[in-house]
C-alpha cells in the first residue's frame, strides 16, 4: 500500500511538470497579439511610449503624420509632423509585434483655437472645429457668409493638407439684387429707284403702258419721296393726261433698345417678373366653340441665385424680351369676319454662371446681318442697256443687328434711410402752359425732395433718371 501511495505522487509530478514544459513551449506565434492603444497629439509636439518587452524595430504607416524613433530598446519616441491619422507598430528580432498604437494628430492648439477666437470677435458667428480621421470639419452658425468665408479661410490655413468640411449655417439669409440690361442695336438701309407711268384719259379709264413698281415699299415711296411730271397731249383726238412718277426711296432707321430689369430675392429662393402684356390666341375646341388663351410678351426675368459661403455667387439665369410683329403673323378668315393672330419676336437665354457681388457677365450675344436685292422690270425692254432703267425698278435692304445681355448680381441689404432711394418723379412737376408752350419745357418748377429744405433750391431734372443702388 505505501509503495502504491508512492508510485501515484510520483506520477502526479511527472504530469505537473510535463504541463509546466508544455506551457512554455507555446510558440510565440501562438501568443495574442497585442491590443492597440489609442494616441493623440498636436503637430510639433511628441510623447515616450513604454513597450512591455524589448523591440528590434518600429514603424509608422503614414510618415508624413507622424514619426517613430526608438529611445531604447523597450521605449519608442513619437512625434506628429501633420494633421491626419496612422498607426504605428513596433515588433521584436523575430518580427512577432510586441505593440500597435492608433496616432491621431490634431494641428496646433492655436491653430485649432483660432477659429474659436475669431468666433468671440464676431458677436453673431459661433464656430465649433472637430478634427477627424477625414480632416477638420467647421459646425455652427454664421451671421453672413463673409463671415463664414473668415473662419473657413482662417481653417484651411492651419489644416495643412488635410480637408476642411464647412457644415456652417447662416443666422441671416442673404438677399441678391439681379441687374440685366438687354442691348440691342439694328439699322436698317433701304434703296429704291423706278418709274411708273400711268395713262388717264380724259373718260376717267386708265391704261398702264410701261411698268408698275408694285412692291411692299411701294406704298412708303409714292408717299414719301415721289416725282411727277404731268404733261398733256392728243391721242386719237382725245386729250390724254400722262403722269410719269418716278419713285425714289433712301431710308435709314438705327433702332436702339434697351431693357434693364432688376428684382431681389432671397438666397436659394427663385424669383420672376414680367413687364408687358399679354395677347388672345383663339383655340378652337370641339363642336363650334372657340377658347381663348393668352400668351405674354414683354421684358421677363426670372432666377435663382445662391450665395455661397467664399461670398460668391451661383447663379440660374433667364432672361427674355418679346415683342409684337405682323412679319409671320397668321390670318384666318376673311372679310369682317378675319382673324390675324401677330407674332413675336423673342431674344431669350438659359444659364448658370458664378461670379462674385458686383461683377458683370455677358451671357449671350447676337449679330446678324442680312442684305437683300431685287429687281422688276418689263421683260425685254428692262435689259436694254440706259433705258432700260426706266423700265424696271431695283430695290436693296441692308439689315443688321446686335445683341447683348449683361448680368450684374449684387449682395443687398435693406436701405435704412428711406430718403436715399430716389424716384423716377424726384424733383419734377407737370409744366404749366407758360413753360410748355413758350419756353418749350418738359418740366415745372422743381419741388424739393423730403428733408432737403425749401421748394426750389434744387435744380429740375429730367424724369426716369433714378438709381436702384446705395452704397
Amino acid at each position: 500500500m505505501r509503495i502504491d501511495l508512492i508510485a501515484m505522487i510520483g506520477w502526479l509530478c511527472l504530469s505537473t511538470a510535463f504541463v509546466v514544459v508544455a506551457a512554455g513551449n507555446v510558440p510565440s506565434s501562438a501568443q495574442a497579439a497585442p491590443v492597440s492603444s489609442a494616441i493623440t497629439l498636436e503637430v510639433g509636439t511628441g510623447k515616450l511610449i513604454e513597450l512591455k518587452t524589448g523591440a528590434a524595430s518600429a514603424f509608422a504607416a503614414n510618415p508624413k503624420v507622424a514619426e517613430v524613433r526608438p529611445a531604447s530598446s523597450t521605449t519608442l519616441f513619437v512625434f506628429g509632423t501633420g494633421p491626419g491619422r496612422t498607426t504605428i507598430s513596433a515588433a521584436d528580432q523575430e518580427g512577432h509585434p510586441v505593440g500597435q498604437y492608433d496616432i491621431a494628430v490634431l494641428p496646433q492648439q492655436y491653430a485649432a483655437s483660432r477659429t474659436t477666437r475669431l468666433s468671440e470677435q464676431e458677436a453673431s458667428t459661433k464656430v465649433h472645429s472637430r478634427f477627424g480621421e477625414k480632416g477638420m470639419t467647421l459646425e455652427g452658425m454664421a451671421a453672413t457668409p463673409e463671415r463664414a468665408a473668415r473662419v473657413e479661410e482662417a481653417a484651411r490655413d492651419e489644416a495643412g493638407d488635410s480637408p476642411v468640411y464647412n457644415h456652417l449655417r447662416m443666422k441671416e439669409s442673404a438677399q441678391v439684387n439681379l441687374q440685366v440690361r438687354i442691348v440691342e442695336m439694328s439699322r436698317q438701309l433701304v434703296r429704291e429707284i423706278g418709274v411708273e407711268w400711268e395713262s388717264m384719259n380724259a373718260l376717267g379709264t386708265s391704261a398702264v403702258i410701261g411698268v408698275a413698281t408694285k412692291n411692299p415699299l411701294a406704298a412708303m415711296a409714292t408717299s414719301q419721296s415721289s416725282f411727277s411730271f404731268l404733261s398733256r397731249f392728243r391721242v386719237a383726238g382725245h386729250p390724254t393726261t400722262l403722269e410719269t412718277i418716278i419713285d425714289v426711296l433712301a431710308q435709314d432707321q438705327l433702332v436702339h433698345t434697351l431693357a434693364e430689369p432688376n428684382l431681389t430675392t432671397l438666397s436659394g429662393e427663385p424669383a420672376s417678373f414680367l413687364v408687358g402684356g399679354e395677347f388672345p390666341i383663339p383655340i378652337s375646341s370641339y363642336g363650334n366653340t372657340v377658347s381663348v388663351q393668352f400668351k405674354q410678351y414683354g421684358v421677363a426675368l426670372s432666377f435663382v441665385p445662391t450665395v455661397l459661403t467664399s461670398g460668391r455667387i451661383s447663379l440660374h439665369v433667364r432672361p427674355e424680351v418679346s415683342q409684337l410683329t405682323s412679319t409671320g403673323a397668321v390670318s384666318f378668315g376673311e372679310g369682317n369676319n378675319s382673324i390675324s393672330i401677330p407674332a413675336l419676336t423673342v431674344s431669350r437665354a438659359d444659364t448658370t454662371v458664378e461670379l462674385g457681388s458686383g461683377q458683370s457677365f455677358a451671357i449671350a450675344g447676337l449679330f446678324q446681318d442680312s442684305a437683300t436685292v431685287a429687281g422688276l422690270g418689263l421683260p425685254g425692254l428692262g435689259d436694254i442697256p440706259i433705258l432700260g432703267a426706266l423700265f424696271r425698278s431695283d430695290s436693296f435692304q441692308h439689315n443688321q443687328s446686335e445683341l447683348v445681355i449683361i448680368v450684374t448680381p449684387y449682395i443687398v441689404r435693406p436701405v435704412q434711410n428711406p430718403d436715399l432711394l430716389s424716384r423716377p418723379d424726384d424733383n419734377w412737376t407737370p409744366p404749366d402752359d407758360y413753360n410748355r408752350v413758350l419756353r418749350l419745357r418738359q418740366s415745372g418748377v422743381a419741388s424739393s425732395r423730403k428733408g432737403s429744405g425749401k421748394q426750389g433750391e434744387s435744380s429740375p431734372k429730367e424724369p426716369l433718371d433714378v438709381g436702384f443702388m446705395v452704397e
